[in-house]
C-alpha cells in the first residue's frame, strides 16, 4: 500500500500486543477485496500475533437513512459477514450510534484502524471518535486509511478544483503510483472472539427507520452482485461507452451505487479496465472515456466535499458568475410549477420527466444523462432556486440508491454552475446550461428509453 493512504491521527507509547485483538472500524468501505484499512488491520495483526475484529455500526441517525438504502447496504453485509468468517476474521454488526458502540471494544484493543469517510457526518462521527480516545485512552493508537479513491483526497490536491480540467492533470499524472493493492493478506491468529452474533433479517424487520418506500425490484447489493454488473459491462456494453449518454441504450456501468457504499472499490475497477486496454479487450476510446468519469469525474467530486463544507448549503455550493446570473433571473416568469408531490407522482406535462422519475422511485436508479435533465427541469419549474436546490437532494437523498454521495452533491452543484462554464443567456437559467425536451429528442430516440423503464418498473 501507497503510504500516502495511511493518515496517522494518534500515536500511543505502548505496544499493540498488549490489547486482545486489532479493530477495523469498518464504515464506509464495505468489502473485503481491495480494502487497504482491512489490510491494514491484519498486517498489523499477524506483526503481533493477535486476531482481528472488524466492527460495522448501523446507524440509524444517519442522514436520509431509509429501508431502500438500508436494505442493499445489508445485502452487501450479509456477503462480508461470509467472506470474513472463511478468512477467520471476526465480525460484529450492532445498531445504534457509532461513537458509543464502538466504545465498547477500545478497553480490549491497543490498535483502532478507520476507514476515512468523506461527507460531513462521516468526518463527524470519526472526530468524535479520536477526540474520545485522545482525551480518554492514551494507550491506543488510532489509525485511518483512505481507500474509496484511487488518488488520496489531499494527495491529489489541497485545495477545490476548479473543474475537471484542472484536477485531471493531477491525478493522470500520478494515478499509477496508486495501483497498490495485491492481494487480502491472510490472517494468522483465527482466534473466535465471543460478541455475539447480528440477525440482518430480523434486524431489518424491527429498525425503526423511514419505510415509506420499499427495497429496490431490480438491484441487489454486495460484491457479487456489483462484480456480475461489472463483468457483464465489459462483456457487452463498455466498447459502446461513448454511446452510453443515450437513456435508449443500456450502455452504462450501474456501478454508482456499490461504490456508494463501498462495496466495491474504484481501484479494482480501473485495474480491470487498464487490463482490457492492454489487451485490446476494451477499445482505446472506450475505455478512456471510462476513466474520465471512474477516476476525474468522480474523484473531482470528493475534492469538491472535502474543500467545500457547505457542500450542501444552497449558497455556497456554486460560482459567483452563476449566482449573479440566477440573481438577475430570479424573478423571471415560470410557465410551470410543480409542488414536490406533483413531481412524485408523475404529474408534469413532461414525459420524459415522468419517465425518469418513475425509473428513480421504482428501481433507486436513474440513467446518468437523465439525472442532468431531471434536475435542470426541477429547476426551471420551481419558484426559486433555493426551493429546486433542496428538492434536488431531498428526492435524491430519498429515492435514489447512491444517493447522499459526493458524486451527487457535485453533480447536483454542476446542475446551478459548478464545475461548468457560462452558456447563452435565457429566461430562468440566465447563463446556466439549459436542457430541454426537444434536445433530447434531436440526439436520442427517446421512445426507446419509455419502453426500457416500462420493462423495468412492472
Amino acid at each position: 500500500m501507497n503510504n500516502n493512504r495511511i493518515e496517522i491521527i494518534k500515536k500511543a507509547k505502548y505496544s499493540i500486543d498488549k490489547g486482545d485483538f486489532v479493530l477495523y472500524w469498518m464504515q464506509q468501505s464495505m468489502r473485503v477485496n481491495y480494502n487497504h484499512a482491512l489490510n491494514y488491520a491484519i498486517e498489523r495483526a499477524n506483526e503481533v500475533n493477535l486476531p482481528v475484529l472488524v466492527f460495522f455500526s448501523i446507524d440509524t441517525s444517519f442522514p436520509d437513512i431509509n429501508i431502500r438504502n438500508l436494505s442493499f447496504m445489508v445485502e452487501g453485509l450479509k456477503e462480508i459477514e461470509i467472506e470474513l468468517k472463511k478468512r477467520g476474521i471476526n465480525f460484529i454488526i450492532e445498531v445504534g450510534q457509532a461513537v458509543k458502540l464502538v466504545e465498547k471494544y477500545l478497553s480490549s484493543t491497543k490498535l483502532l484502524v478507520v476507514d476515512k469517510g468523506y461527507l460531513r457526518y462521516q468526518r463527524h462521527i470519526r472526530k468524535q471518535c479520536f477526540d474520545l480516545i485522545i482525551n480518554k485512552y492514551e494507550d491506543i493508537r488510532v489509525v485511518m486509511i483512505d481507500t474509496d479513491v484511487i488518488v488520496p483526497v489531499s494527495v491529489a490536491s489541497q485545495k477545490i478544483e476548479y473543474g475537471a480540467y484542472t484536477i485531471r492533470p493531477k491525478l493522470t499524472k500520478m494515478y499509477l503510483d496508486y495501483l497498490d493493492f495485491i492481494c487480502i493478506k491472510q490472517v494468522d491468529n483465527k482466534s473466535e472472539l465471543n460478541f455475539g452474533k447480528t440477525d440482518l433479517d430480523s434486524l431489518l424487520s424491527n429498525i425503526k427507520i423511514d419505510s415509506t418506500i420499499s427495497k429496490s425490484n431490480v438491484y441487489k447489493g454486495g460484491y457479487e452482485e456489483a462484480k456480475s454488473l461489472l463483468t457483464q459491462f465489459i462483456d457487452e456494453k463498455i466498447n459502446n461507452y461513448l454511446d452510453s449518454n443515450n437513456p435508449g441504450e443500456d450502455l452504462t456501468s450501474k456501478m454508482s451505487m456499490y461504490l456508494h457504499f463501498g462495496q466495491i472499490s474504484s481501484l479494482e475497477i480501473l485495474e480491470i479496465i487498464l487490463d482490457g486496454l492492454k489487451n485490446n479487450k476494451i477499445v482505446h476510446d472506450a475505455g478512456k472515456s471510462f476513466i474520465e468519469q471512474l477516476l476525474v469525474r468522480r474523484e473531482l467530486a470528493y475534492n469538491y466535499v472535502t474543500y467545500n463544507l457547505n457542500y450542501d448549503k444552497f449558497h455556497k455550493i456554486s460560482e459567483p458568475w452563476a449566482y449573479k446570473t440566477l440573481d438577475e433571473h430570479l424573478h423571471d416568469k415560470r410557465e410551470y410549477l410543480y409542488t414536490i408531490n406533483d413531481l412524485i407522482t408523475f404529474k408534469t406535462h413532461d414525459i420524459y420527466f415522468n419517465t425518469a422519475m418513475k425509473e428513480m422511485v421504482v428501481t433507486g436508479y436513474m440513467h446518468n444523462y437523465m439525472r442532468m435533465y431531471w434536475a435542470k427541469k426541477i429547476i426551471e419549474w420551481s419558484p426559486s432556486y433555493n426551493e429546486a436546490y433542496e428538492n434536488i437532494v431531498f428526492l435524491n437523498n430519498k429515492y435514489f440508491i447512491d444517493g447522499r454521495d459526493a458524486n451527487s452533491y457535485a453533480g447536483i452543484a454542476w446542475c446551478f454552475g459548478k464545475h461548468d462554464r457560462p452558456w447563452r443567456e435565457r429566461e430562468i437559467f440566465g447563463k446556466l446550461r439549459y436542457m430541454n425536451d426537444k434536445g433530447l429528442e434531436r440526439k436520442f430516440d427517446m421512445d426507446l428509453y419509455i419502453k426500457r423503464v416500462d420493462k423495468l418498473i412492472k
